[in-house]
């Protein structure tokens, strides 16, 4: 099956300030982890299909897919980010037949375990602002995107207005807030 991605390394690079060096098959991995886990849990499995079927048909450009082309262009900046958030581990530790590895020369020094979360929190605060705007984006246009339907967004409906990414559970279906039959979290058209 064709691996679809809704960006480019080239454009992960110049939004996220990726040196030019790092492997193309870190950024794919990471990239491909970024857009199938993390996009996905946000905008739903039949949204992200529908707008990868667009790109592989080359159609994503037309004017009734003004939509859709709108998403994956609201979508780069949180998709770099959350690439960058990835890589922060995929580049500093490798996986080798002799166990976790690091990469160490005389001129090159090896940032502490701490470091690299902190950079990674970095990149992850981005991602999440950025998300945010992605979910404003779908429900601002939800009218022109049937895949977003009302049974499809009750499935996402946490993912669509929130986007904290933290070792905390905020709650969810078994927290004490309030119920999902709450009429303040009805999904409305």
């Amino acid at each position: 099956m064709e691996q679809v991605l809704l960006t480019s390394e080239r454009r992960i690079k110049e939004i996220a300030c990726i040196n030019d060096n790092v492997a193309g098959e870190y950024i794919l991995s990471a990239a491909t982890e970024a857009q199938e886990i993390r996009l996905k849990s946000v905008i739903g499995p039949a949204l992200l299909k529908k707008v990868k079927s667009l790109i592989s048909g080359k159609t994503i450009d037309s004017d009734e897919n003004e939509a859709y082309r709108g998403l994956v262009e609201q979508c780069q900046y949180y998709l770099a980010y959350t690439t960058a958030t990835e890589l922060t581990f995929k580049t500093t530790f490798k996986l080798t037949n002799f166990g976790v590895v690091k990469t160490s020369d005389e001129k090159l020094e090896v940032p502490s375990f701490e470091d690299v979360v902190k950079v990674r929190d970095y990149y992850q605060a981005k991602a999440d602002y950025y998300c945010i705007e992605v979910q404003k984006y779908c429900l601002e246009n939800r009218a022109a995107l049937p895949e977003l339907s009302e049974n499809q967004c009750s499935k996402i409906h946490a993912n669509l207005h929130s986007a904290a990414t933290c070792g905390l559970w905020l709650g969810g279906y078994r927290g004490k807030g309030p119920s999902r039959s709450d009429e303040r979290y009805k999904i409305v058209r």
